[in-house]
């Protein structure tokens, strides 16, 4: 087992004993948007993407990618939750190989889900609100404040669910097709953020992840096949609205 994913399940392991008395209730479900730049060496350095755009090179770069997120509340500061996106980039470029006239597309599609770990800076203070009654009679009642800004930070086990499709399009002349291979690996995503209370249990969060992963691509001919590792390193920044639903 890689060593990473050792010292990931240490961790949890440490934290285990303090949730066996936690009072596990829904914290919050969000919707958000992040751009999410991987690395991607393989393709964009040593592929078949080096010979697009007349020998100039294409790359696949980064992309907007939508987000959806559910949340779970395990002790004071401290919840799990699952996370999940969508990314997809292309690159294409007509060809000119031995004479014969082509256009080629290439297009990435990953889906990252990560089962997060993070802890919450929510140091709150509380409130003595006096009220009269009409008998003049004075009640004391206390109430619990957050503050404005809540950093946290966490980490997350994830699994990246990759699928890429090939097409090849050759003008008068056969050698057209169209292909589609998929997979998935497992990686890790580090992270840290803050969030902000619009209204009533409905807070902003702005969000910052490093990506640490990569997958292995079949390449090859029609005999053989070689894998190449690709990098899914890389840093995504985003923002997502989150109804809250305890604190």
């Amino acid at each position: 087992m890689n060593k990473k994913y050792i010292q990931l399940a240490a961790v949890c392991l440490a934290v285990l004993p303090h949730l066996t008395q936690a009072q596990v209730a829904l914290k919050s479900i969000g919707v958000g948007a992040s751009y999410w730049q991987p690395s991607l060496d393989y393709w964009n350095n040593n592929s078949i993407l080096t010979a697009y755009n007349g020998g100039k090179g294409a790359k696949l770069s980064g992309a907007v990618m939508p987000t959806a997120s559910i949340e779970m509340a395990l002790a004071k500061g401290l919840s799990a939750g699952v996370r999940a996106g969508y990314w997809k980039q292309s690159a294409e470029s007509a060809l000119s190989i031995a004479g014969i006239d082509r256009t080629e597309k290439l297009t990435l599609s990953i889906i990252p889900v990560s089962l997060d770990l993070k802890y919450s800076f929510a140091k709150s203070s509380t409130e003595t609100v006096k009220t009269t009654d009409k008998a003049g009679q004075v009640t004391e009642t206390v109430k619990t404040k957050l503050p404005s800004l809540i950093p946290y930070i966490g980490v997350g086990l994830s699994r990246y669910f990759i699928k890429n499709d090939y097409s090849r399009q050759v003008v008068a002349n056969p050698g057209s097709v169209t292909e589609s291979q998929a997979g998935n690996n497992y990686g890790i995503q580090v992270f840290a953020g803050v969030e902000k209370k619009l209204v009533k249990m409905l807070y902003v969060a702005l969000d910052a992840r490093y990506h640490l992963g990569s997958y292995n691509q079949g390449v090859g001919t029609e005999t053989t096949s070689t894998p190449q590792k690709v990098s899914l390193n890389g840093l995504e920044v985003g923002l997502s609205l989150r109804v809250k639903f305890a604190d």
